[in-house]
């Protein structure tokens, strides 16, 4: 991204579902299944979670060697609490698909907020493997359950439907894919 380091760029996060064309949005990336076709989507990497702790966190508790043992953990849960959504984190190895309910000793809906608790050695978190991966190089965090694929959501770029696509939107949208990379990867 570090071409538009001399244009202007408005950025909103948020988990709200947007309506790229009623809300007036150039470019939305979004997480999750799609349902709406008056868009046009750009399919990139899957957004892919893996789950982690300090090193501290760890050497108090231990490391635990299946997601079942997760339970007996202080989890970070990405989430507000509800009795009809409960939290549920979904590991595979080999085929095999393992879920479980966390009950979490701490729940919120900013990611940063569970990255600071995990840096503090509060728990396991089950985040983003493009924020984590930074801290695990940096020896802050440590992958738990490395032999088991964490979940993965699907995740594109959105551009409305109609509406004009200027250089600047284009250039933009291209950036995106450079840095998450198409799905399926494309050859050439």
């Amino acid at each position: 991204m570090t071409g538009f380091r001399k244009r202007q760029v408005d950025l909103e996060l948020s988990d709200r579902l947007v309506d790229p064309f009623e809300e007036g949005y150039e470019v939305v990336i979004r997480i999750g299944a799609l349902a709406d076709s008056s868009i046009i989507a750009h399919p990139l990497q899957p957004y892919r979670l893996i789950a982690c702790a300090s090193p501290a966190y760890l050497a108090r508790h231990g490391v635990p060697a299946t997601p079942a043992e997760l339970v007996n953990h202080a989890c970070l849960v990405y989430g507000i609490w509800s009795p009809s959504k409960p939290c549920r984190w979904v590991f595979s190895q080999a085929g095999k698909v393992e879920e479980v309910h966390p009950q979490g000793r701490m729940r919120s809906n900013d990611w940063k907020a569970l990255l600071h608790a995990a840096l503090e050695g509060y728990g396991i978190t089950l985040g983003p493997a493009t924020i984590l991966s930074e801290e695990i190089r940096q020896g802050r965090l440590v992958q738990v359950l490395p032999d088991y694929a964490g979940p993965a959501r699907p995740m594109h770029v959105l551009i409305p439907a109609g509406r004009r696509q200027t250089v600047k939107i284009r250039s933009f949208v291209s950036a995106i894919i450079t840095e998450f990379g198409l799905y399926p990867p494309q050859s050439g």
